[in-house]
């Protein structure tokens, strides 16, 4: 670091890096972020290798323009431990007045005021240790073609193949959490995905309401709660016969639970599932919500106030369409403004804002909580203290390596740590004595390395397996629940189930009728004829378990091996 370019990398990377380093340090992110940091910051040394005798100048320049774009996110972290993201301009921005007056009386301390000052003093001392050199035309060109090539090369080679899309979003994943390009890029994101979100909000909004909606009467205030979970295979937990004890919270109240054990996602991908689940949309109609209402219109409808609370991303390219069905709800609470998935976003966070919902005065509530669930990075998920699963013990596939071994505890670790936070949900909505319901279901399922011959971790609906759409799905309810004994005593849990048309079980659960209903549909009706069963995704069709795969219950090997699964 003597040489006098190395001593402006240093500034450079030390005004650009030093909040991703303390993401990194803190368990908040990946390290990832200091890797970009690593790279971009070798551009900003271009003019000085161009400008040697200049270089105090230009590192003044450069300095100041990276350190005063920097301060945002630093300050930021202080506060909340996470990065700053276009997800967070959303919600910045939506705030009035008053809420951002009582942010800066609760969180803006000495020790931030501090820390900020540091923050500044420290690289301008450092910059007043620079001097001038010099450097030959030649080789200034040479540096700076090879700075260039170290962060353009993806993206130029996405260029060269007319894949822009690729290329931007390489450059944004590159860039986007390093200053100066973080708010730069982090603004245009959030101007372009929200305008995605509007739009596509008001065409929903403008969907008429359904026709003769009723309700039966309730016996006094009362509280639904959806969870959805994410990637969680039923297959991975104790409570569906999986040989390790994934679900030990749950367990303890096993017998007040109904387990639903042959429902199946619609498709294996989050926001392809949950356009169908949460509308009445399907594999045959699956543009239908743009023209019927979606399950929180219909819940508003009925005189519900709906609270969406959420640990997944808010505001990137994959989630305008989640984002959009939360801005439908009448309150929102949005937990996680990580730029990347490798970030820790723990799904504790939402026991906090529903706490405090389930004390919320309106006597009919809506509260959806979705969960980031067992989403990859498995290993982010959970905090160190549910790692609890480190050897191949236990593991029904024998003969795994140690990486796929590692990965599949994880994954079970996930799941058990999803164990606690769902216990502590029904535990929370107990306590207040409610009538009340709740029901949880995953978004869709995941293979780990679980087909034969288990070299597979993930999703592909181009080659289905089983595990990529088993999902969990149980109720829970109150003692006094208005219509358990006439309609949960009596249903068949063994019943293969399309979760695409949840909106129709929740109706049925709920007592709710309108013009279109179809009780042949709800998961919980009784009356139910072998017509009304499973109409998935077409890829079904191909899903074949092979012989002498015991892991799974006999129910569901007879229903996809005798081929009894229908697709559209």
């Amino acid at each position: 670091m003597k040489h006098p370019f190395w001593r402006a990398y240093g500034l450079f990377l030390l005004l650009g890096g030093f909040t991703q380093f303390l993401l990194w340090l803190f368990g908040a992110a990946s390290p990832e972020g200091i890797k970009d940091a690593v790279f971009v910051s070798t551009l900003w040394l271009i003019p000085l290798w161009w400008q040697p005798h200049r270089l105090r100048q230009w590192s003044a320049v450069i300095a100041l323009l990276i350190g005063v774009l920097a301060l945002p996110g630093f300050a930021y972290f202080l506060v909340y431990r996470q990065e700053f993201t276009q997800s967070l301009m959303m919600i910045l921005f939506e705030s009035n007045q008053s809420e951002s007056q009582e942010y800066l009386r609760n969180y803006f301390t000495w020790w931030i005021l501090l820390a900020i000052l540091a923050f500044i003093i420290i690289p301008v001392l450092y910059w007043r240790t620079l001097k001038p050199a010099q450097l030959s035309k030649p080789r200034a060109a040479i540096y700076s073609l090879l700075a260039l090539a170290l962060v353009f090369t993806s993206p130029v080679k996405y260029m060269a193949r007319d894949q822009w899309a690729t290329a931007s979003k390489s450059i944004d994943r590159h860039l986007g959490g390093i200053p100066p390009f973080q708010l730069a890029l982090g603004y245009l994101n959030y101007e372009r995905q929200l305008e995605e979100v509007n739009r596509t909000l008001l065409t929903m909004n403008q969907v008429p309401s359904l026709s003769q909606l009723t309700e039966q009467a309730k016996p006094g205030p009362t509280t639904v709660v959806l969870v959805i979970g994410e990637s969680t295979s039923r297959l991975h937990m104790s409570l569906y016969g999986y040989s390790r004890d994934t679900n030990p919270e749950l367990s303890k109240i096993r017998q007040e639970l109904t387990l639903f054990d042959n429902v199946y996602a619609p498709r294996p991908y989050t926001i392809e599932s949950l356009q169908q689940v949460l509308t009445f949309a399907d594999q045959q109609h699956p543009d239908a919500y743009k023209t019927q209402p979606s399950l929180v219109a219909m819940m508003k409808q009925a005189g519900y106030h709906v609270t969406w609370i959420t640990n997944q991303q808010t505001l990137t390219g994959r989630n305008t369409m989640l984002t959009t069905f939360a801005k439908q709800a009448d309150k929102q609470y949005f937990l996680n403004n990580e730029r990347r998935q490798n970030a820790y976003s723990f799904d504790e966070k939402v026991l906090p804002p529903f706490a405090e919902t389930l004390s919320d005065p309106h006597p009919k509530k809506l509260i959806i909580v979705h969960l980031l669930g067992t989403h990859m990075k498995y290993s982010y998920r959970y905090p160190e203290n549910f790692d609890v699963f480190k050897t191949a013990e236990g593991l029904p596939v024998k003969g795994l390596d140690e990486a796929k071994s590692a990965l599949v505890n994880s994954y079970d670790n996930a799941i058990r740590y999803n164990d606690w936070v769902m216990s502590q949900l029904i535990a929370a909505l107990k306590a207040k004595q409610q009538h009340s319901l709740l029901v949880y279901f995953s978004d869709h399922g995941e293979d780990v390395y679980d087909t034969p011959p288990h070299n597979f971790q993930g999703r592909n609906e181009a080659a289905p397996t089983l595990p990529m759409y088993s999902i969990p799905f149980m109720v829970w309810h109150s003692a006094n629940w208005f219509n358990a004994q006439t309609l949960l005593a009596n249903v068949d849990t063994h019943r293969q189930y399309d979760n695409a048309d949840l909106i129709y079980t929740l109706a049925d659960l709920m007592g709710l009728s309108f013009d279109g209903f179809q009780p042949g549909e709800s998961l919980v009706n009784a009356r139910f004829t072998p017509d009304n069963i499973l109409v998935g995704d077409p890829y079904l069709r191909k899903l074949q378990m092979l012989p002498g795969t015991t892991r799974f219950p006999d129910n569901e090997l007879a229903a996809w091996n005798t081929g009894s699964v229908k697709a559209d």
